[in-house]
Order: structure tokens, then sequence, then C-alpha cells
């Protein structure tokens, strides 16, 4: 077979250095389970809560901000049982009568049967200008979904292995979205004591990308897999809404929208066969518990994000997060992320942050769930 033992791992790779050019993400958040809608602060609050661009201080007069996020999802060990098929595809070649072999090779070929493997990219920057008239952040972040799948054909499983004629599949799909826009909010005062109510929204240009390949797994080569080739792409008008509300100087709650107007984009067709990438609109639900010591937060995914309408894939979470705040010097969080589909896992997760200077700070952020379920965030922040 002409593969290499990392071909899964380059079609992978080839979403994210293609993202990393535009991308968004916010390591603070990752740490805390992934919560954000009522309690990311306005230098995030473009990635959770157009709303919460008005939760800064007085002391708070820009922010930059420079992330990226990388996870995966390998249920299946799928990687290394390519990889294992690999080698002994590869030791049959020489030694094609070897009755053994034959039967590694059926074996392993039977393992891939319906295997899948998805990983997230989000990377991104966002710059904002706080203040009590009307609060601004200015981003650009990209978000990409990459699922392989494999399915194995019965009758590549009966007589001698035929590596050239097989009809067993790699299939991999990809979709992004890039977003360029500007945040805004603005809080109002409510005629009751130490009560008040932001409203956000985004305008946003929206790029959107999605790529089809699918080949034999005899045939599946990584040069074939390129982003500046075969891809599908389409610009549109997207936007994002948001609104919070303080019944007290330490209490959220918040509900944001994003993408409010539906996408569809159609990719190229390969091996007779082609997929339509969804950007759908998502709305969640978050509540939070803000001291200058401790913030305890809570967010709810209110409908599933689904990738491609040809594939039984949604993610749909409930989240918990925590934060200990040492004096704005150093931050130590955790959180859990349970899932509410059949197609992701539980999460837990862990981070920390450290801005001892006061205007420069760095957050890590990672999770990790059962059945190689995991991923890191980190990012780079400037406040003056």
């Amino acid at each position: 077979m002409k593969m290499t033992n990392v071909s899964l791992a380059v079609l992978m790779a080839s979403v994210s250095s293609q993202a990393l050019a535009f991308g968004a993400a916010d390591a603070r958040s990752t740490a805390m389970g992934g919560t954000g809608v009522a309690s990311s602060n306005y230098l995030m609050a473009a990635f959770h809560n157009p709303a919460q661009t008005v939760n800064f201080t007085g002391s708070d007069d820009f922010g930059l901000l420079l992330g990226v996020n990388l996870g995966a999802h390998d249920s299946d060990d799928l990687y290394n049982k390519i990889d294992h098929f690999q080698q002994i595809d590869e030791e049959l070649e020489y030694n094609n009568q070897d009755q053994n072999l034959q039967d590694e090779w059926r074996a392993a070929l039977r393992e891939l049967d319906n295997g899948s493997l998805s990983v997230d990219t989000s990377v991104g920057i966002a710059v904002a200008i706080p203040n009590k008239y009307l609060s601004m952040n200015m981003f650009a972040k990209a978000n990409v979904a990459t699922i392989a799948m494999t399915d194995v054909v019965d009758s590549d499983l009966v007589g001698t292995p035929d590596s050239e004629n097989m009809q067993s599949t790699v299939h991999g799909l990809i979709g992004g979205t890039v977003d360029v826009g500007i945040a805004m909010a603005r809080a109002f005062d409510l005629p009751f004591q130490g009560q008040r109510v932001s409203v956000g929204v985004t305008p946003k240009a929206q790029h959107i990308v999605a790529l089809n390949y699918k080949n034999t797994v005899s045939g599946f080569e990584e040069d074939d897999v390129d982003l500046g080739s075969e891809y599908q792409e389409a610009t549109v008008f997207n936007a994002d809404m948001g609104i919070s509300y303080m019944p007290t100087q330490y209490l959220t709650l918040g509900l944001a929208a994003k993408n409010i107007f539906a996408q569809e984009l159609e990719t190229n067709v390969s091996y007779g066969t082609q997929a339509t990438f969804l950007v759908e609109p998502k709305y969640t639900a978050g509540i939070a518990f803000n001291s200058r010591l401790l913030t305890v937060a809570a967010d709810y995914d209110i409908s599933a994000t689904r990738y491609f309408k040809e594939v039984e894939h949604e993610t749909q979470f409930a989240r918990v997060g925590a934060e200990l705040n040492a004096w704005d010097w150093a931050q130590v969080r955790a959180g859990y992320s349970l899932s509410l589909t059949d197609y992701a896992q539980d999460t837990v997760t862990a981070g920390v942050g450290f801005k001892p200077f006061g205007a420069f700070g760095f957050d890590l952020g990672a999770y990790y769930g059962e059945d190689n379920n995991y991923g890191v965030s980190a990012q780079i922040v400037l406040t003056l």
C-alpha cells in the first residue's frame, strides 16, 4: 500500500496548519469546563457572549488576546489501528504467500470497521476597548472541525488479500468558519437597587470552508488532502447576540445566540460522495458567581451542534467551572463538562493563569476524558 504511517495524522495537521492563520481560543474557558456565557470578561466576551463586553473594571482601558485551542477524540483508537494495518500490509507486499500474515491482515482490516476520529481546532485574536458608552471587542477567529471515518467492506475479507482492488474506504470531512467582527455592548441600570442588564450584538463577516476526501484504504494518500485544492468556500454575513442580567453585584445570568443566520455549504465530490457542512444557530444559557477571589460558573447548551448533514455526529454539553484568583497575580482553575449526546464524552478540565506584572499574562488550559479524548489551550493577554 502507498500510505505512510501518519496518513490520518497528516489529514488532521493539514486542517490545523490552515486554521492557525485565522482562528480563536480562550484558555480560561477551557480550564473552567468550557463556561463563559456569564463568566467571561470584556476581553473574551466575543467568543462567548457579546453582552459580557461590559464586564470590566474602572482600571481597564485596553486588552489584547492571542490564543489557540486543539482537541482530539479518538474513541476507537483509529490512528493506532491504521498504523498497525499498514505495517502488516507492507510486510505482506514482500511475503504475499504467508498464511499467517494474510490472517493478520484480515484481522487488522476488520478492526478498522466503523472507526471514527474527530479533531477540533480554534485560534484567534481579540482587541478590546471597554468604556461605559459602547464597549467594543474587535476579533478574528476560526473554528475547524475534522471527522475521519473508516468503512470495511466484507468482500475485502474473503479470499487472498488484494490491496489494489479493495473497496474499504477512509472518509475525511473538514468544515470550518473564519469570523471577523466587532462585539458591541452597553449596560443599562434598572430601577431596582444594584441591578443592571447589558445587551450585546456582534455583526461579522463569515468565511465558510468545506472539504470532502474519500478513497479506498489502499488508495488513500496524505498529499491528496489539501485545503489549497478542491475545497469549497463561501463568504456570508452572520451575527451573534447576547444578554446579561445582574440581579446583584456578584451574580450574573447570561443568554447567548451565536450564528443566528443558518448557513450550508456543499463540499466537493470525492469518490462519488458529497457532504453538506452546517453552520447553525447555537443557544447557550449561563450563570456565574463572581467575587474578587472566587468565580463559579455553569453553562448549558440549549441546542446541539451538528457539523455535517450526512453524518450522525453532534455535540451538546452542560458545563461547570471554578476559578481561584490570587489578587490578580495568579489563577487556578478547574471544571467538568458533561456530554448530553452519544457522540462525545464527559471531560474534566484544569488550568492556570499567571499575570505577575499586571499588564502581561499567560493562561494554559487542558481537558481529558475517557476513550482518548483530550485537548489543550493556551493564550497570552495584554491589558492596560
